[in-house]
């Protein structure tokens, strides 16, 4: 792909991300089964969504712009110093604060990955060097990127955990290593959490533990994926160091998150543990149901920690066009790069929408042998 910013040209703006079930006037398409967006097929808590509810009855007044009390729960939560967080208009608005924070020459991202990492390296100006994930070897992170990240020596290095489209999981141990990298080369180093809640032994793959250590680390969340709250836009950032986190407060509004997602927020982390201990077993036996299913009809199934099964169809390349037309929306992966034709992304959703969607594929294989 040629880089239109070297050439002078602007670039055109393309949606690269799951989620778009909207036709082309922006009506969401009815009936319409999403596997393409990763969301805890559980829902949003329900008093979280009730208090979202009534939180619109302060819609005349600016939200708190420190987001004081949002952030005493999550220090809660998350075991982390009411300093050391900072909560913002979901996960990708970190990633853009941070860019603008650093204004960094080189970033180095894991490819295939999640595509913001990119986007917003290059919204900054930044060189993109990619850490490629081999195929071979299961699409992993090995410790050949400690090599990687000497050799490019980047100003920020993202690495997202469990990985964003493969579901890999990289432990702590290399985490740690990976940090200890960064920090001897003066690099940032960002971990993207946002779906190791789903996974059951999560302190084993989790880099916290590493925080106070490593000032140059920054841990990103998010409560998009794990309480099903895409629509409110509400994430946040763990990290030490101070200044790096007032720096990341001037690159964005004071009001980066509103009544209505602080309220719900708070009303989420009230039961968030065991609302999490339900889910991670829920999701769990769906998973495995779907990875059972997919594998028995010849599909190359990834494994799986979390919420989302990442797979390859050696049948057709249209699987997802196929099953658009049946009202099933799942993630095409050929646009990550690293990744060709024939991969694809799905979640996990509830027993019924999962049974349907193993139910549809087989009617389309049945379709395909029929025309062959």
């Amino acid at each position: 792909m040629k880089d239109q910013a070297k050439e002078g040209l602007a670039p055109k703006y393309e949606y690269t991300h799951g989620g778009d079930i909207y036709d082309k006037n922006g009506i969401a398409e009815k009936n319409m089964l999403d596997f393409s967006a990763n969301i805890n097929p559980l829902g949003i808590p329900q008093e979280a969504l009730r208090t979202a509810k009534n939180a619109l009855d302060r819609a005349n007044i600016y939200p708190d712009s420190g987001n004081r009390l949002l952030i005493s729960k999550l220090s809660e939560f998350e075991a982390v110093a009411t300093s050391s967080i900072l909560c913002t208009n979901g996960a990708s608005d970190i990633l853009f604060r941070l860019v603008f924070a650093v204004k960094p020459q080189r970033i180095l991202v894991a490819a295939p990955s999640f595509a913001d990492y990119e986007r917003a390296g290059r919204a900054a100006g930044a060189e993109i060097i990619y850490y490629m994930l081999k195929k071979e070897n299961g699409f992993n992170i090995e410790n050949d990127i400690i090599d990687a990240i000497h050799v490019a020596a980047p100003d920020i290095v993202f690495l997202c955990n469990p990985n964003n489209p493969t579901a890999n999981l990289t432990n702590a141990g290399l985490i740690e290593k990976i940090a200890a990298t960064c920090e001897t080369l003066n690099s940032l180093l960002l971990v993207d959490e946002c779906f190791l809640d789903f996974v059951d032994d999560a302190p084993n793959y989790s880099a916290k533990p590493w925080l106070e250590r490593y000032k140059i680390l920054v841990v990103l969340k998010a409560f998009t994926k794990t309480f099903a709250m895409p629509g409110l836009r509400l994430g946040y950032a763990l990290c030490a160091d101070l200044t790096l986190l007032d720096r990341l407060k001037f690159c964005g509004p004071d009001w980066a998150v509103s009544n209505v997602a602080q309220e719900a927020g708070i009303a989420a982390l009230e039961n968030g543990t065991s609302y999490l201990e339900t889910t991670r077993e829920y999701v769990k036996n769906e998973r495995d149901y779907l990875t059972r299913e997919l594998a028995s009809i010849g599909m190359t199934v990834y494994p799986s920690k979390t919420n989302f099964i990442f797979f390859h169809c050696p049948y057709n390349n249209n699987l997802d066009g196929e099953l658009r037309q049946r009202g099933i929306a799942i993630r095409n992966c050929a646009n990550f790069p690293g990744l060709e034709p024939g991969y694809f992304r799905l979640a996990v959703l509830t027993s019924a929408k999962n049974h349907m969607l193993i139910q549809i594929i087989k009617e389309v294989m049945a379709l395909w042998q029929s025309r062959s």
